[in-house]
């Protein structure tokens, strides 16, 4: 899923200052909309190339703090944590058979669950990677949830029952008690606790307890489909209402009893986090149950943490203050130097410079394949290049890939042999169906060859580009 500038730049060039102005009117239109002068502050914080959007929400946050205007920019606030939530579901449901087929990429996960009885993974995304990886390898996941299981009615565009969704249960009472269930030391499975909350996490009964959905079956179609049906399929309409009601941050829906009831979207973001002085719907008991899980590791691996959450840094300096025993191993491609919050604690602290994904295999002892391994460069250098730019060069080596097939075929032709000038074709060794399909087998056929024939493209342009003109 999107690292957060990846994230910032989808939102920045959905989200424009005109697009902005425009929602304004229409809000207006409606009886709502701000002021023009909380929109133009807002929008002078948007187009700011330095402002990821946790910096940009967390501007908006402090204003809402300040008395002038403070519900105009609080409105902002929450619609923009919902456009962030969506952003974020559509890249799931969207794009489900691209997620599915790029999951091997972390397979590397499940070598580490088989070597760590429980793995535990203390995450700050909202996406369902972890989750998904684990369905498809078959591995239990724990977030601390208790036994009891709810279910919510699934209804149709017309607001027809169709089926049901169902979803584990963590009660205030547990979580304020420091009681969540994980699993236990020597147990096989991922203990995930997801500390900003996930996509499939919901409070529910007047925000006093927590639900996480639970996908009908363990794969990776259940794990995208049970979010889509909670997303979609948890409505509330009647025969007067042209379309189903639409709440900010919540999934409004008709119970069994035909009564409405919401389910609050649980993601954390912004500038205060756990921070006192601010209301989230996440229980900040939940940083302490971080706190002390993590109290029973002596070796933690950091992979996609930019160190820019405060509350965070504190527990993992802590941690690693307590004991001399304890290490920690930063994962960034581009990492220089150690965090200065714990660089009294360098010895401690390992940087490697590595993917995600290639650190995962290394952990997991995995070894891949020369297709898989270059799909894997590829999908790397896409997504630093963006997606302009990859869409550019994905043109100009379809036409040479087009080229070069052409003549190697054309090469190929010229050997066959002839009479009266045309292909004699009693004279070939195999027929001209085999013939065809030994042609037809030569073309790269998956991915992976087809990304090996895009680096052999990018290093032919590389020599022509630098070699010395005649």
């Amino acid at each position: 899923m999107p690292l957060v500038w990846e994230l910032t730049t989808e939102l920045k060039n959905w989200l424009t200052p005109e697009k902005l102005r425009t929602f304004n009117l229409g809000w207006r239109r409606q009886g709502g909309g701000h002021p023009d002068a909380v929109i133009e502050d807002f929008i002078g914080v948007l187009i700011r190339d330095d402002l990821h959007y946790e910096s940009i929400l967390g501007y908006v946050e402090n204003q809402s703090r300040r008395e002038q205007g403070s519900s105009h920019y609080h409105g902002l606030y929450v619609w923009l944590v919902d456009m962030i939530y969506h952003m974020l579901y559509l890249r799931h449901i969207n794009n489900a058979e691209y997620f599915e087929r790029h999951l091997y990429l972390y397979d590397g996960i499940k070598g580490l669950s088989q070597k760590n009885s429980p793995l535990w993974v203390f995450s700050l995304n909202h996406d369902l990677i972890i989750e998904a990886v684990a369905a498809r390898h078959s591995i239990p996941v724990s977030c601390g949830f208790e036994e009891e299981v709810v279910t919510f009615p699934r209804r149709d565009s017309a607001g027809n029952k169709i089926g049901d969704i169902r979803a584990e249960v963590l009660t205030k009472k547990t979580i304020e008690a420091g009681a969540m269930q994980f699993f236990a030391h020597g147990k096989e499975g991922i203990n995930l606790l997801k500390i900003h909350g996930s996509l499939d996490t919901f409070t529910f009964r007047n925000g006093e307890d927590y639900l996480r959905l639970l996908p009908e079956k363990q794969s990776v179609d259940a794990v995208i489909s049970t979010l889509r049906y909670a997303n979609e399929e948890l409505n509330y309409r009647d025969a007067a209402m042209e379309r189903p009601v639409r709440a900010i941050n919540e999934i409004a829906y008709r119970d069994d009893e035909g009564e409405m009831q919401f389910l609050r979207r649980s993601l954390l973001t912004g500038a205060f986090k756990f921070d006192s002085r601010a209301h989230q719907v996440i229980p900040k008991k939940i940083l302490d149950h971080f706190r002390s899980n993590l109290n029973y590791l002596s070796r933690l691996v950091v992979i996609g943490y930019g160190f820019g959450d405060i509350h965070i840094n504190q527990i993992l300096r802590s941690w690693l203050e307590a004991s001399g025993h304890r290490h920690l191993e930063i994962v960034d491609p581009f990492i220089s130097a150690v965090p200065s919050f714990i660089l009294h604690l360098a010895p401690q602290v390992t940087l490697t410079k590595a993917t995600a994904t290639h650190r995962l295999d290394s952990l997991g002892e995995l070894t891949r394949d020369a297709d898989q391994l270059a799909e894997r460069e590829f999908l790397l250098y896409a997504r630093r290049v963006g997606p302009e730019k990859i869409k550019e060069e994905m043109q100009l080596f379809a036409d040479w890939e087009i080229s070069k097939r052409t003549e190697a075929l054309a090469e190929r032709l010229r050997t066959l042999p002839l009479k009266n000038g045309e292909i004699d074709w009693d004279a070939l060794p195999s027929s001209p169906e085999a013939l065809a399909l030994e042609l037809v087998g030569e073309i790269p056929a998956n991915h992976g060859a087809i990304c090996v024939r895009f680096f052999d493209f990018k290093r032919v342009v590389s020599m022509e580009h630098d070699a010395p003109a005649s």
